[in-house]
């Protein structure tokens, strides 16, 4: 009798195991039938970071490979015209982090000095088991560095804002009981140290510290999950447009 439990167990997990297999076949058609996010969206100042390990860090996409890379974690959805971010909360995380994401990360840095802006437009479909995604940034390369974060929580927008480098972040919400799926539109735009939030027509201006003249920033946008509890669930926004400037 216990080896015919044993057998079945086998037989079980092996059909699970042909399940798993099969629908992993058809995600990969649907996600690449429809071309790569970078075919349908400008990409080309970008870089994407995916919640796939490489070495101690995680696997990057750099340019020109990412006009023409999808994959589970990154793809085009043909039906929203949207380009999906897609993070499990058991995916692996850069060296500074200890969250997961699958994220675009410009490659053109600049200071608090002249005009710089991001704008997108995006929906928030899943979100974690934490309800945290952190769509949108201004970041840098040093130990408390993220300047301003756009962050979704349970379907509020958080916009959290360090005025100077290393300090506490202030957070201060701009928009308050989104449903999964609502549309979201943010601008940040930066003039010298002055940045101007905008988040569905609510706006919060905030003026930097001069210690950040001395140090590069950077945009960041998609889906930086504030979950790692490898719990499986996970995290998705589609971006229906993104642009920066």
């Amino acid at each position: 009798m216990q080896g015919k439990k044993q057998l079945g167990r086998w037989v079980g997990a092996v059909a699970m195991t042909g399940l798993l297999a099969l629908s992993n076949a058809v995600l990969a058609e649907g996600v690449f039938s429809s071309g790569a996010p970078g075919q349908h969206f400008d990409l080309s100042p970008f870089k994407l970071q995916t919640p796939v390990a490489r070495g101690d860090s995680v696997e990057e996409v750099k340019q020109p490979t990412l006009r023409d890379f999808s994959s589970a974690y990154f793809y085009y959805d043909a039906d929203a015209q949207a380009m999906v971010f897609n993070c499990p909360d058991n995916g692996a995380s850069t060296r500074g982090s200890h969250y997961p994401r699958s994220e675009l990360r410009d490659t053109r840095e600049w200071t608090f000095s002249g005009q710089h802006t991001l704008s997108a437009s995006l929906a928030v479909t899943q979100q974690p088991g934490s309800g945290g995604i952190i769509v949108g940034q201004i970041h840098g390369d040093g130990k408390g560095s993220e300047a301003l974060k756009i962050r979704w929580s349970k379907g509020d927008i958080v916009v959290g804002v360090k005025a100077s480098p290393g300090s506490t972040e202030q957070r201060f919400t701009l928009a308050h009981g989104l449903m999964l799926g609502d549309r979201i539109d943010y601008r940040i735009a930066q003039s010298d140290r002055v940045v101007t939030v905008t988040v569905n027509g609510a706006t919060r201006s905030f003026t930097y510290d001069q210690s950040w003249d001395g140090g590069t920033v950077y945009f960041k946008a998609g889906n930086y999950l504030q979950d790692n509890s490898a719990s499986g669930s996970a995290g998705i926004v589609k971006f229906f447009a993104l642009s920066s400037q």
